[in-house]
C-alpha cells in the first residue's frame, strides 16, 4: 500500500507547488481533483488538474512535476452530482468524466474517483438504475483504456434538501444494488471509512465484504459527539453531532483497518483527505495536519 494525501486540501496552490510539498512530506501518491476548467492555456488551475489542458507538452510537465515530487498519481477524481435534474447539467458531467477517463488512460493513472449522485425526485433504486443505464459507454470506455472507475461512498447529505443523501451508493447494500446493475471489473468503490462509521457501518467488515471491489481507499477519520446525536437523532446528519477528522483523532481503527486490507490483498493506495476542521484555516496549519495524518497511518504500513 501507498500512503498519499488528496492535493484539494490545498484549494488555489498550484499543483505543481503542491505536489511539492507532497513528496517533500514523504507521501509517495496523490489523489488529485480535475474539475471542468474552460482555459486551455494550462495544465492546472490551482490545486487541480486541467485534463481539457493536457496536450502533449503539458502531459509531459505533468508527468515531469510528478516524477519530480517522487509521486504516484493514485487516482484523478471528481466527485459531483451525475444526476443532475436538469439535463443539460447531467450531460456536461458526463461528458467531463468522460474526458478524466480518457486522460487517465493516457496518463497511466489506474483509477477514476466519482459519485453516482442522485435525483433528489426519485427513490434511490430509480437513481441507481439511471446510473447504470448512463453508465454503460463510460465503462466500456474505462475498460478499453485499463482504467478503474471507483465510486464515492460519501453520503452527500444537504446538496440538494437538508439531510437527504445526495449520493445513492453510500451503503452495502446499495453497492450491491450498483454492481448488480453494472457487471463489469471496471466498476468498483472509493473506500472512505468515516463515511460508515457515522452511518454506523462497521468499515472493518464492509472492507472484508467488498474487498474485491476496493480500487481506492481514503483515509478519512470522524469524530462523534454522543451527547448531540441525543439530541437530534442519527436522521439530522446536519445536526453537528459528527465533524471530519484526519486519521489518528477520530473514532476509525486504523490498526485494524490497514491490516484487513492488507489480509484481503489490497495494494493500491491511501490517501489522506485533509478537510480537518481543527487543522484549517492557513495554509501551513493544512499542511501540518496532513504531516500528522501521515505520522499516525505510517505506523501501519509496511
Amino acid at each position: 500500500m501507498r500512503l498519499g494525501l488528496c492535493t484539494w486540501c490545498f484549494g488555489d496552490v498550484s499543483l505543481p507547488e503542491a505536489l511539492r510539498w507532497v513528496g517533500q512530506s514523504g507521501f509517495e501518491s496523490v489523489e488529485i481533483q480535475c474539475p471542468p476548467v474552460r482555459s486551455e492555456s494550462s495544465w492546472y488551475q490551482g490545486s487541480g488538474l486541467n485534463v481539457g489542458g493536457l496536450t502533449g507538452p503539458s502531459r509531459d510537465a505533468f508527468m515531469a512535476a510528478l516524477d519530480e515530487a517522487g509521486l504516484r498519481a493514485s487516482a484523478l477524481v471528481w466527485y459531483t452530482n451525475l444526476l443532475e435534474r436538469d439535463e443539460r447539467r447531467r450531460d456536461a458531467a458526463w461528458e467531463h468524466l468522460g474526458r478524466i477517463v480518457d486522460a487517465a488512460a493516457i496518463l497511466g493513472v489506474e483509477v477514476v474517483g466519482l459519485t453516482v449522485g442522485r435525483d433528489p425526485s426519485a427513490p434511490l433504486g430509480d437513481c441507481l438504475a439511471e446510473f447504470a443505464r448512463r453508465a454503460k459507454p463510460l465503462v466500456a470506455r474505462a475498460e478499453a483504456g485499463g482504467v478503474k472507475l471507483a465510486v464515492e461512498n460519501d453520503p452527500m447529505c444537504g446538496r440538494e434538501f437538508e439531510d437527504l443523501p445526495g449520493n445513492a451508493a453510500f451503503c452495502p447494500q446499495l453497492w450491491e444494488n450498483l454492481f448488480a446493475h453494472v457487471r463489469s471489473p471496471a466498476l468498483g468503490l472509493a473506500f472512505d471509512p468515516a463515511h460508515l462509521v457515522w452511518l454506523g457501518i462497521d468499515p472493518v467488515a464492509a472492507a472484508t465484504d467488498y474487498a474485491e471491489k476496493i480500487f481506492h481507499v481514503q483515509a478519512n477519520d470522524v469524530e462523534i459527539f454522543e451527547h448531540r446525536r441525543q439530541d437530534c437523532s442519527v436522521l439530522r446528519p446536519s445536526g453537528g453531532w459528527f465533524r471530519y477528522r484526519i486519521p489518528g483523532f477520530g473514532a476509525v481503527d486504523w490498526r485494524r483497518l490497514l491490516d484487513r486490507l492488507r489480509e484481503l490483498g489490497y495494494a493500491g493506495a491511501v490517501c489522506v483527505e485533509q478537510q480537518d476542521p481543527v487543522w484549517q484555516g492557513s495554509l501551513d496549519r493544512i499542511k501540518e495536519g496532513a504531516a500528522l495524518a501521515r505520522r499516525h497511518l505510517v505506523q501501519f504500513l509496511p
